[in-house]
């Protein structure tokens, strides 16, 4: 008897350790995320942690992006930089709205480089107040 009364307070406390939170995401930075910008291939944002603190954090989009065939997509350790340049970021404050992009002119492999852009906050998410892809 005492296991069936015990039961409903562990289920809760299981789920309450286990179940997701908007702070960890595996994408989606700019929705906890105040403010963010880019130089290079460093991401800077101040993003909200569990506990309601505000931690700015950097990240190397080394670690998140790579250039296949002149296009840049997500790959962790994808070393973009490295067939790339002309690296620009439209980053903004999502309190306006705005989407997150990093661009750049990067190499083909065949002599050819192309104009690309890939939209950031799809790949990049914030773990409990640091950046993380």
């Amino acid at each position: 008897m005492r296991l069936a009364a015990a039961f409903p307070a562990v289920v809760s406390t299981l789920l309450a350790v286990f179940a997701p939170s908007t702070v960890f995401a595996a994408n989606g930075f700019t929705g906890t995320c105040a403010t963010w910008s880019g130089s290079g291939t460093t991401l800077q944002a101040t993003c909200s942690a569990i506990n309601g603190t505000q931690i700015t954090s950097t990240l190397n989009l080394n670690n998140c992006f790579t250039n296949t065939q002149g296009i840049l997509g997500f790959q962790v350790n994808g070393n973009f930089a490295g067939s790339c340049t002309k690296i620009a970021h439209n980053a903004g404050n999502n309190r306006h709205g705005d989407e997150a992009w990093l661009s750049a002119l990067c190499s083909a492999g065949n002599g050819k480089q192309f104009d690309t852009a890939i939209a950031t906050n799809a790949y990049i998410g914030n773990s409990n107040g640091v950046l993380a892809c």
